[in-house]
């Protein structure tokens, strides 16, 4: 046959084989590093014979031909982050927040095969491995099952007469994951069935000759698993805190289960709960039912089965049934088989935009059994709405049914109160009180419910000093930019916390700005700062003050002779300036021409000399010695 892909009978070891060459090609990818990617999924050949009802649970050995076609190419496709090998089966590793997809494809290829060769025929069956079909088989059926714990398989979705008896175009059939099943891992499980046929020669009858065929039935199986990279690792710990969410209500009966009735006495449903949903991962909660999450939580609802669906309450006679033409009036689902409860999610964003409801039905038979803790979803900062509906029947008697919901509401918020400033040119983060010649921007780190304010004052130099001018006061916006000159105070609030933050950044080049800005530069204000500068003090390039010291000594040596007084006088930190502010360390260089026996003395005191003991000191010598000093000379006399 032409372009037919081939099962060979290698089996197990092939599969492994190839799994473990795709974790060397595609380690160290990680989920920052994923991509959109595709590959084929290598599933198991079943052979059957014309009577079975494709047995693929109770086949001990699968049988296998050496080259054998398939009906078409199964593939998964989306953001990958690591693909390994568990219990036997090929896994995906999905990037966080992502989904991944699952394909059939039909190649078209066994319906063009002549009579001499083995093809498609009809199959009139309407049962695949003890499962129902809703109709028959005809040419190949499709099936695709879901599994938390690879032994109680849910039916999620089947397809039957798979390929027109015309189609020889090739066509897909694709299946979606869901957040519920990566979050915990999940096996999936996609059965293809079909009936083959080979004529063998011909028989004679009366009038004519009648072609004689062999049969055989095929099934292909391709079994994966997919989860998030903590799927199924992380539990929960004994000691970690938990809160109850939910209320129940008889909803009605095919209403959209929009009724709100109370449980009582002769309901279904009185006496006994059926599960509870809690969140975990939080920090806090308020009274309003708010998290409060901090870096490093994970917020996760989980959903705890108590019953046995099939006996509630230890009664055999009362079990969940299939609704098969459910809605949520709510939510203004539309309708669809509901199967064995429907969970419904729906997502409000910091805009107030209402996003399309998340709908996992079958929900409750998916959970498999009862007394595991299932987690639901990770959650991040938003508004949500969930509900649980499920129809109940007794079939005792008249068989009695009624609808129920489990519906609550809640919110996740950042517990910080933090907004994150950054160099808009070096994309450096920005801390209180820095300065940039550039400008920055801010970044909320997606702390979408936080107050944001900015003021910008602009300061101008008159005669009178500086003076500051409030050009706006407005609020902020997550990556907004700011570039014009002047100091930015900003202004973050949490109302769900009521903690404020402030920072300081100041966009500009003039240096007695950024003195102001230093931390570390004695608290002086701006107007100070100028002083100083007039006085001869210099500002560096980051901002740091330096008082004069050298020019000073230049200044002395214009003068021919200066007193003892005068000398403590320059050198003294105890003078001060406006605000009565100290002046930092001041260091006087003495000039090499010095000479005589007081040169000793200059360099006794170079470097820090602190308040008016340097100048008693110089006093006290001078009236030992007569000291009047020629600089100019070096002499003493």
């Amino acid at each position: 046959m032409k372009n037919i892909r081939k099962i060979r009978n290698q089996g197990l070891p092939i599969f492994v084989s190839i799994f473990l060459c795709g974790m060397i090609l595609l380690s160290p990818f990680t989920s920052s590093a994923s991509e959109e990617t595709s590959m084929d999924v290598i599933g198991r050949l079943y052979e059957f014979g014309e009577k079975s009802e494709y047995e693929i649970s109770s086949t001990q050995v699968h049988k296998m031909t050496t080259e054998t076609s398939t009906l078409g190419t199964c593939s998964v496709s989306g953001t990958i982050s690591r693909t390994f090998e568990k219990d036997d089966i090929p896994a995906y590793e999905v990037a966080d927040n992502e989904f991944i997809a699952f394909s059939y494809v039909y190649d078209g290829s066994l319906l063009d095969d002549s009579d001499d060769a083995w093809h498609l025929t009809e199959d009139n069956k309407k049962i695949v491995d003890g499962i129902d079909l809703p109709d028959k088989i005809k040419h190949g059926a499709l099936i695709f099952q879901t599994s938390l714990d690879r032994e109680t398989w849910i039916t999620s979705q089947i397809y039957t007469d798979l390929v027109p008896s015309q189609g020889k175009e090739p066509y897909e059939k694709k299946f979606l994951t869901n957040e519920i099943q990566l979050t915990n891992g999940c096996y999936y499980r996609m059965i293809v069935v079909y009936k083959m046929e080979f004529e063998t020669g011909t028989a004679k009858y009366v009038l004519f000759d009648k072609p004689v065929y062999e049969y055989k039935k095929i099934a292909e199986v391709y079994e994966f698993y997919a989860g998030y990279r903590n799927a199924g690792i992380e539990q929960l710990s004994a000691n970690e805190r938990k809160y109850s969410l939910g209320a129940l209500v008889n909803a009605g009966k095919g209403d959209g289960y929009s009724g709100t009735a109370p449980v009582d006495g002769e309901d279904l449903h009185y006496g006994w709960e059926l599960g509870n949903f809690f969140v975990s991962g939080y920090t806090e909660k308020t009274d309003d039912q708010i998290f409060l999450k901090n870096v490093g939580d994970r917020i996760t609802l989980w959903f705890n089965l108590k019953q046995d669906i099939t006996s509630l309450n230890g009664d055999t006679r009362l079990r969940i049934i299939e609704d098969k033409n459910g809605y949520d009036q709510e939510f203004q689902t539309p309708k669809m088989n509901f199967g064995y409860g429907t969970l419904i999610i729906r997502y409000t964003d910091y805009q107030g935009v209402k996003h399309d409801p998340v709908i996992y039905e079958n929900y409750l038979k998916a959970l498999t059994s009862e007394g595991a803790n299932v987690r639901v979803k990770f959650f991040e900062e938003g508004d949500y709405e969930v509900a649980l509906d499920y129809k109940i029947k007794n079939t005792k008697g008249l068989g009695k049914t009624s609808d129920y919901r489990i519906s609550f509401q809640f919110k996740v918020r950042n517990g910080n109160c933090m907004v994150y400033p950054f160099d808009i040119k070096n994309r450096s983060e920005l801390t209180d009180s820095s300065v940039t010649e550039h400008g920055f921007y801010l970044d909320l780190a997606r702390s979408r419910y936080l107050k944001i304010n900015v003021t910008r004052a602009v300061w101008t130099r008159g005669t009178g000093g500086y003076t500051e001018d409030i050009r706006y006061n407005r609020p902020a916006r997550d990556g907004e930019e700011y570039t014009d000159e002047g100091i930015y105070t900003i202004e973050v609030s949490n109302p769900s916390t009521g903690k404020t933050t402030e920072k300081k950044i100041y966009v500009g080049t003039d240096n007695i700005l950024k003195a102001f800005m230093k931390a570390d530069n004695g608290g002086y204000s701006i107007n100070e700062i100028a002083e100083l500068v007039d006085k001869g003090a210099e500002i560096q390039q980051d901002g740091t003050i330096i008082l004069p010291a050298k020019g000073t000594v230049e200044g002395i040596q214009e003068r021919s002779v200066m007193d003892a007084d005068e000398i403590a006088e320059v050198i003294s930190p105890g003078s001060t300036v406006e605000g009565g502010h100290q002046p930092l360390e001041t260091v006087l260089l003495v000039p090499e021409e010095i000479e005589g026996d007081y040169s000793g003395l200059f360099f006794a005191i170079l470097g820090t000399v602190s308040g008016c003991g340097a100048g008693i000191l110089i006093y006290g010598l001078w009236k030992k010695k007569r000291s009047s000093f020629d600089l100019k000379k070096g002499t003493g006399k």
